[in-house]
């Protein structure tokens, strides 16, 4: 394969991976709190180009003619819309509400709560919604929640939301479900100076479905670019080889 060909391999390969990025983007755009994705060229010595990849935490190599390639989260915040549920809350700033998982505390921006059969709280996915003190049982009532995070029941304060704020959101890594867990070795977050949780709201996905589609559609026409390239490249090949068969 020549270099032409092995450029446009390379090409066409990164296209993929980003337009598979894109297509999981525009998939959430309806999910809770999602966080998008979006990818980072970075320009560094080829022969030690890595790149991330989308299903695994962990780097491989692509190929020492592709650009490096990284995919890194997008933890702006996404638009806040009222459901009126008393048990459905909102982060507007910074912070996450804390998980207690059977791979320890996690991290999510999704507020959607419900009560299990016991009467604490917890996600839609039944782990346990953690607390100042640690994880929270309701009795049955009237739930108020304040900006603060303090949960009230019928008048009666029972616990506060454990909010918790890093400094640099890229020491958090998906794991899931829209929880995050903290990378190893990273700084422990704190709680933020000013919180602000909003009862009976959610938080959407911060993804552009205009913008996300419309990467879409360049992405997919420089892949079917490339792949024009490497057929083009193929077809000479062929005939060259077959030119030379017919003058020995």
């Amino acid at each position: 394969m020549n270099g032409g060909m092995y450029l446009s391999a390379s090409g066409a390969m990164v296209q993929q991976l980003r337009l598979e990025m894109l297509a999981n983007n525009v998939a959430n755009i309806n999910t809770v709190g999602y966080k998008g994705e979006k990818s980072v060229f970075r320009v560094s010595e080829a022969a030690s180009s890595t790149i991330q990849t989308l299903s695994e935490d962990e780097t491989q190599p692509l190929s020492p003619y592709a650009p490096p390639f990284e995919v890194m989260i997008d933890f702006s915040q996404g638009a806040l819309r009222q459901t009126g549920n008393s048990l459905d809350v909102a982060i507007n700033g910074s912070g996450f509400f804390s998980v207690q998982t059977p791979d320890g505390v996690q991290y999510t921006r999704q507020g959607s709560f419900t009560l299990d059969e016991e009467g604490n709280l917890v996600t839609q996915d039944g782990y346990a919604v953690l607390g100042e003190g640690g994880p929270i049982t309701l009795e049955e009532g009237q739930v108020q929640i304040d900006l603060e995070g303090t949960i009230l029941v019928d008048g009666d304060e029972v616990g506060q939301l454990q909010v918790t704020e890093f400094a640099d959101p890229s020491v958090l890594e998906k794991s899931g479900n829209g929880r995050f867990s903290l990378a190893d070795g990273a700084a422990a977050g704190q709680r933020p100076e000013f919180v602000e949780v909003n009862q009976g709201y959610l938080e959407a996905a911060n993804v552009n479905t205009i913008q996300a589609m419309t990467e879409m559609i360049e992405t997919s026409r420089a892949f079917e670019a490339y792949q024009k390239v490497i057929q083009t490249a193929d077809d000479a090949n062929s005939t060259s080889i077959n030119d030379v068969g017919k003058s020995v």
